[in-house]
């Protein structure tokens, strides 16, 4: 077994029960653990959309935002995050209906012991699947939230914008799949990494620009553009104008 943690988050109005189960969680099974424990589902999912962990373990009746609520909200707008339900016997047939919002168990109060080894371990294998598979096959490492991914994209195109940057090189480097990096990016930008790309260096030959010793020849391959018709494509598509109308607009300022 390695080292690696996956994170949970426990919504549970009833503090002596949810101490219970984060005990259980972590000495059941070590690769989880428990990150946050919240009482309602709207401070729950605040939580969430924060710092997203691996799982949610929700009980079905809480104050403000019930579980099924708080399940299905995390269904709409974070797949990445699993969720298992925690209910009574009273409310049995809730929980059946959380398995339409993308719920990956259920767990029956009290909870016991084997069960919830037996719903850990599966999410374990579900979980090393997934990382194993975006990380191209290697160890799963400790999850990182979307916006950790974010930044980490945002680093290595500030330190490679001016070499042979492009999506598919960028996630490989960083040890992602193209498909889930842009997945994620996209999610917290509301762009994808690929027009982060653009952007940044438009951004850069803008500032270049104002040197009026540097050809725009120099000033593409500065930003990484061997070819000065595809930057000039490139800079017009980000900046609107053409490099040589955007130069002649800086001489017109005061």
């Amino acid at each position: 077994m390695d080292d690696r943690k996956f994170r949970v988050v426990i919504a549970e109005d009833e503090k002596l029960i949810a101490k219970n189960i984060a005990k259980h969680i972590e000495s059941e099974n070590p690769c989880f653990k428990v990150c946050g424990i919240y009482s309602n589902g709207e401070d729950a999912l605040n939580a969430i959309k924060e710092q997203p962990p691996d799982v949610v373990f929700t009980d079905i009746s809480m104050p403000v935002m019930s579980g099924l609520k708080l399940a299905s909200e995390i269904h709409n707008s974070m797949d990445n995050v699993k969720c298992v339900i925690i209910t009574g016997y009273a409310d049995f047939q809730y929980a059946k209906e959380a398995l339409h919002y993308g719920v990956k168990d259920y767990l029956l109060k009290p909870v016991d012991k084997e069960e919830l080894h037996k719903v850990l371990k599966e999410l374990e294998l579900s979980l090393t699947d997934i990382y194993g598979s975006v990380r191209n096959g290697n160890a799963p490492e400790p999850s990182l939230s979307p916006e950790e991914i974010v930044i980490l994209v945002k680093e290595y195109v500030k330190n490679n914008y001016s070499g042979d940057l492009d999506l598919n090189t960028m996630a490989q480097s960083l040890g992602f799949s193209s498909s889930y990096l842009t997945k994620v990016f996209n999610r917290v930008e509301k762009t994808t990494p690929s027009k982060y790309i653009r952007s940044y260096r438009m951004g850069i030959a803008k500032q270049l620009m104002n040197d009026k010793e540097m050809t725009l020849q120099q000033v593409a391959a500065a930003v990484g553009y061997n070819d000065p018709f595809h930057f000039s494509r490139s800079f017009k598509k980000a900046v609107g104008m053409t490099p040589t109308e955007y130069r002649e607009s800086l001489s017109l300022l005061p």
